[in-house]
């Protein structure tokens, strides 16, 4: 094997490379202007590495080459080579260089006098994107020494169902992506010289913001690189492939006020862009009355909150499986009286679905209709405890019988605001209709902060966090309906109004 030294690449910072050039240049001599990275983003790369620790215990007890040396590359790349050498058989996050572009593999195997690579990850699906960054990991650890007899990716199964313990060896699958490896060595070899390149270049390369800005991830230099984008751009516009957005853009029209009338939109980004140049409203009376008339009181506006472990909690639980852990409704019995709010909230570290299934048929009752904002998710999340619980399944048909989904003008363009942007989610309807009602105001903000929040309850043990937490989750909630009725007694003044 070759001498350990200062890396140039890695492979989290190829992959970068291979999606924008810029993004490389940035990332390895102005990281300071790096994007700050969401809650969410944080909680992906947490649950990479809990699934990536989990899946040791395929291969136990073997030894982490990185542990000690987690700031010094050159040294675990060291280490790693004094393990093999000293005849250890399974080594954990063991570190590879060739011509200074490094690699850590997650679980490095021997058996049969022969070597083993496996990388994990936290996905069900195989992407171009993975079998890449395994590719080259196959050329530096070959090249560096070690000749492999296999390597192959280790992700999650997603048919496995929890009962009892986990069983990890049915948890995950490990599928040889040798094959893959070897058709790319060529493409691995020509990129990482140009890629060491653009890394060393006192220049940064002049790239234009584009598609890849997105894909395959979203970029986080995107506050440096799009910081020029004018305020009112047309990519300002929701719902329109960013493809015919960069069309525009790159033609010379950068904001919405210069949309010419005769484009490629389609209708309802037509219907954005004359509603705002016109600085109206549109609402279609008829069609919203239509919609209005079907509601028979009293009317519950719903909304659920669920989260989705990687790794099963509860018993008879798939991986990723949505997981409805809390609901708010606030239910109006008679026309003009005021809402009363009912709710539900699981007790941390308990398997929440049966409880709420049952609270929630209770609080329904059996008459009215029940509003719920773009309903999929909760006609899914029905519809699977119609199946996990079977013997509420004539409660829950009645109970899906009943939803109304208030998305419904939006998408219709029944009721459209210009401040909307073409978009319909309740974040983006909510402000353009309520002016005096945010959710950015909340420390629990969205769905997805939602879901990290109640994921950590289940490991919390200080009374005092949890008690906090929970408050924090039911004010959520409680706004994602209360705004809903706040976005209904719009739609019926503007039916009213003359």
């Amino acid at each position: 094997m070759t001498t350990p030294e200062k890396h140039i690449l890695s492979k989290s910072t190829f992959i970068r490379g291979m999606q924008c050039e810029k993004s490389l240049y940035l990332y390895k001599n102005v990281i300071h202007l790096r994007d700050t990275p969401s809650p969410e983003q944080l909680a992906v790369f947490s649950r990479g590495n809990n699934v990536g620790v989990l899946a040791q215990q395929l291969f136990p007890n073997g030894i982490d080459a990185s542990s000690n040396f987690k700031r010094n590359n050159v040294a675990a790349v060291a280490n790693t080579q004094k393990l093999i050498e000293t005849g250890v058989e399974v080594i954990y996050e063991a570190s590879f260089q060739y011509n200074q572009v490094l690699v850590i593999l997650d679980i490095l195997v021997k058996c049969n006098n022969q070597w083993y690579a496996y990388e994990v990850k936290s996905s069900v699906k195989i992407s171009n994107t993975y079998l890449l960054d395994v590719s080259l990991q196959h050329y530096v650890i070959e090249q560096s020494g070690l000749k492999l007899e296999d390597i192959s990716l280790i992700t999650v199964n997603p048919s496995y169902v929890k009962k009892g313990k986990l069983e990890v060896d049915k948890f995950f699958v490990i599928t040889s992506v040798k094959q893959d490896a070897l058709k790319n060595e060529s493409i691995i070899s020509e990129k990482l010289e140009k890629l060491k390149m653009v890394a060393l270049n006192p220049s940064m390369p002049e790239v234009s913001i584009g598609e890849h800005c997105f894909s395959p991830y979203n970029c986080d230099f995107m506050g440096t690189c799009w910081k020029n984008v004018p305020i009112n751009s047309v990519f300002e516009m929701g719902a329109v492939p960013k493809t015919l957005l960069f069309e525009l853009y790159n033609s010379g029209i950068k904001t919405i006020d210069e949309v010419p009338e005769k484009n490629n939109l389609d209708k309802n980004a037509n219907l954005h862009l004359q509603s705002k140049n016109k600085n109206e409203v549109v609402v279609n009376k008829e069609q919203l009355s239509k919609f209005l008339n079907q509601l028979s009181y009293p009317l519950y506006f719903m909304d659920f909150e669920s989260f989705m472990p990687a790794v099963p909690i509860y018993d008879n639980t798939k991986p990723y499986q949505h997981i409805p852990f809390q609901y708010s409704i606030h239910v109006i019995k008679n026309k003009n009286e005021k809402a009363v709010e009912l709710s539900f909230l699981g007790d941390e570290g308990i398997d929440p679905r049966k409880k709420f299934i049952e609270r929630l048929i209770v609080d329904l009752d059996t008459q009215g209709s029940i509003l719920v904002y773009d309903a999929l998710m909760e006609r899914n999340i029905l519809n699977g405890l119609k199946k996990d619980f079977p013997e509420y399944t004539s409660q829950i048909e009645s109970v899906l019988k009943r939803i109304v989904d208030l998305i419904q003008p939006f998408n219709e363009r029944s009721y459209y605001d210009p401040k909307m942007k073409n978009l319909t989610s309740i974040k983006n309807v909510l402000p353009a209709l309520v002016s005096d009602l945010h959710f950015n105001e909340l420390k629990i903000s969205s769905g997805s902060m939602a879901m990290i929040a109640y994921e950590k309850l289940q490991k919390e043990t200080d009374m005092f966090k949890i008690a906090e937490v929970r408050e924090h989750l039911l004010e959520y909630c409680r706004m994602d309906t209360f705004a809903m009725i706040k976005v209904f007694e719009v739609l019926k003044k503007a039916v009213d109004r003359d």
